[in-house]
């Protein structure tokens, strides 16, 4: 337990798989929209899956945090704005340059992956100020990172990388819309990896290449690649709303 507040609106947990302080590769889970303090058992389960993910390709020496250090967004308007991500991503920045500063030995490799919401506090946080300091940023089931480009968020667009099931609504019609153009987007210009899960929260299954390709990043491996997500054609004259 790396730190609980129980008085901060919905509560507060940064609960850490492994020791960041020693660990040469350390990843950051910053879960979206509807988590709090009665769900973390389950952001837990997510860090635990990541980590074994991470050792059975390499990373022996993994830590995997997962970071609820800000108020995600209730199933309400607040997870159409980046009013939440805004006011989280300093937080967040001031939280990874602090895992870079209390490790000991040789720098860690450092992850900083997002899952729906979530991503948008990571590119939030990426993109503004001294950034993140990450060495791979990595996002699944995104509705936008607050930027239009992987090169917005300070950072080499080639260890940016992207994962979408094919029926997350998330990634295939919210994105694009208030959040920022969609990471799984070729013109974004980071990359994808290859995603075999089906809906919003499987890309953790057990046994599923999503998680393998996540533990891999996080080993500072390449990941198997995927397909782009291909963008919705406009909508004919005369109709409303694109051809989904």
């Amino acid at each position: 337990m790396l730190g609980i507040d129980t008085k901060a609106r919905d509560g507060r947990a940064v609960v850490s798989k492994g020791n960041p302080d020693t660990a040469s590769n350390v990843a950051v889970q910053v879960p979206g929209t509807a988590n709090d303090l009665n769900n973390v058992d389950k952001q837990i389960e997510r860090v635990d899956r990541l980590q074994k993910a991470s050792r059975q390709r390499g990373g022996d020496s993994t830590a995997v945090v997962s970071w609820l250090g800000y108020d995600a967004p209730e199933v309400d308007g607040s997870m159409f704005t980046t009013g939440r991500a805004d006011a989280g991503a300093g937080d967040l920045r001031s939280f990874t340059h602090g895992l870079r500063e209390s490790h000991t030995g040789e720098r860690a490799h450092m992850t900083v992956l997002g899952h729906s919401y979530g991503s948008t506090v990571v590119g939030d946080a990426a993109a503004h100020s001294n950034g993140i300091d990450a060495d791979d940023v990595v996002v699944v089931g995104s509705p936008g990172m607050s930027v239009d480009h992987a090169k917005d968020l300070q950072m080499d667009p080639n260890h940016v990388w992207a994962g979408w099931a094919p029926d997350d609504v998330v990634s295939t019609v919210a994105s694009n819309k208030t959040l920022g153009e969609n990471p799984a987007d070729q013109d974004f210009g980071g990359k994808v990896f290859e995603v075999d899960t089906e809906g919003h929260g499987g890309y953790w299954d057990q046994g599923s290449e999503s998680l393998a390709n996540q533990g891999r990043i996080i080993a500072g491996m390449p990941p198997r690649p995927g397909e782009y997500r291909v963008p919705p054609e406009p909508s004919p004259p005369g109709t409303t709303g694109p051809k989904w």
